[in-house]
This record gives C-alpha cells, sequence and structure tokens, in this order.
C-alpha cells in the first residue's frame, strides 16, 4: 500500500510537472525555473502557507473562488497548489481531512476548468 501511495504522488508530480514544460515551457524541477509567476507569489505564499498549517480545504476553496479562465497565471498557481499538496505525506492530509484522492481530482478539475482536460485525460487513464 505504501508502494502505491508513493507511485501516486510522484506520477501526480509528473503530470504537473509535464503540464507546465508543454504550457508555460518551464521546469519545475529546475532552480532556475520560476514555478509561480510573480505577479501569483503573494497568493501562493498565502495558499501554500495554509496548507502548511492544515486548513487544506479552505485553501482549496480559496483557489476554486478565484478560478479566472483569462488568466494563464492562476492556472500555473493552480497547478503548483496542488504540486504542493502532493507533495505532502498522506499522515498529513489525512490527519486535515484530506486525501491522495482528492489532490487527483481537484487537479483534474482545475485542469479541465482551464480547456486542458482532454490533455490530462491522457495521462490519468490508470489512476
Amino acid at each position: 500500500m505504501l508502494e502505491e501511495k508513493d507511485y501516486v504522488m510522484r506520477i501526480v508530480h509528473e503530470w504537473i510537472r509535464t503540464l507546465v514544460r508543454l504550457i508555460f515551457n518551464k521546469d519545475i524541477d529546475r532552480e532556475e525555473d520560476t514555478a509561480v509567476p510573480a505577479e501569483m507569489m503573494e497568493p501562493f505564499v498565502r495558499l501554500k502557507d495554509m496548507i502548511d498549517r492544515g486548513d487544506i480545504n479552505e485553501a482549496e476553496n480559496m483557489l476554486v473562488d478565484g478560478l479566472d479562465p483569462d488568466s494563464r497565471a492562476y492556472f500555473q498557481l493552480c497547478l503548483m497548489f496542488y504540486e504542493q499538496l502532493g507533495a505532502k505525506p498522506d499522515e498529513f492530509l489525512e490527519a486535515h481531512d484530506y486525501s491522495r484522492q482528492e489532490v487527483v481530482d481537484g487537479l483534474k478539475y482545475v485542469v479541465d476548468y482551464y480547456g486542458y482536460g482532454s490533455l490530462m485525460d491522457t495521462f490519468t487513464e490508470e489512476l
């Protein structure tokens, strides 16, 4: 079971990495590539702090309330939000009433919202 959870964590990371590379031409695994646009840094830090405090559901609600179909920068912020969640251990997520499946579902929702659902479906057929 532990191997399966690690596998899901790695897959989520690779989905996000691939989407960011294809859409924004950045590599989130390279330090010189800033993963969050400068204009989204303040909201990202606020959401990341909420995640770290365990206010995951509230942070996700704020994220979804701010969705803007015309803002590619906000889409990138959303991807990095789910990257942060995907990196959290299952014990942390469960302790704060959140699950690995909710990370996957939230990521799929945001990607679909921004019109990249068919691309995401290509990656997620197995999960």
